[in-house]
């Protein structure tokens, strides 16, 4: 029996810069906001998002983020406005992300992602909007 194991070009990122946003305008912009609860972290908009050449592929994606957040299951449904399945979340931390994605065909790909945008939080040049 020859069976086949279907492998997908396909990574899950994170950004402060938004994805849809590249090439299209060479400003870095990204928000951060001050927490509101009894911490006085700043929170930073971050965008996750999937990219490869077989995005075609992808029907829809589902995010599972720190069960700190209210509502940690995101689903998203690849539509024409959102090739990327991009979810924009608020966070001021970094932890791992467990991603499931669901091809054309109803078959499941499963993935982790640490989140890394820490990095970007430090680019110089970066032209940073206070959202209320």
């Amino acid at each position: 029996m020859n069976s086949r194991v279907k492998t997908y070009d396909i990574k899950v990122r994170d950004s402060i810069f938004s994805p849809n946003k590249k090439g299209v305008n060479k400003e870095l912009i990204a928000h951060y906001k001050k927490n509101t609860s009894r911490s006085s972290k700043t929170l930073y908009k971050v965008y996750l998002f999937i990219e490869g050449k077989d995005l075609p592929f992808i029907k829809k994606v589902k995010y599972t983020l720190h069960k700190t957040f209210r509502n940690p299951v995101k689903t998203i449904e690849r539509k024409s406005d959102n090739t990327n399945c991009s979810l924009v979340i608020w966070t001021w931390g970094l932890f791992n992300i467990k991603v499931e994605l669901e091809d054309i065909n109803g078959e499941i790909i499963h993935m982790n992602h640490y989140l890394n945008y820490g990095s970007e939080v430090k680019t110089k040049g970066v032209n940073w909007i206070s959202t209320t």
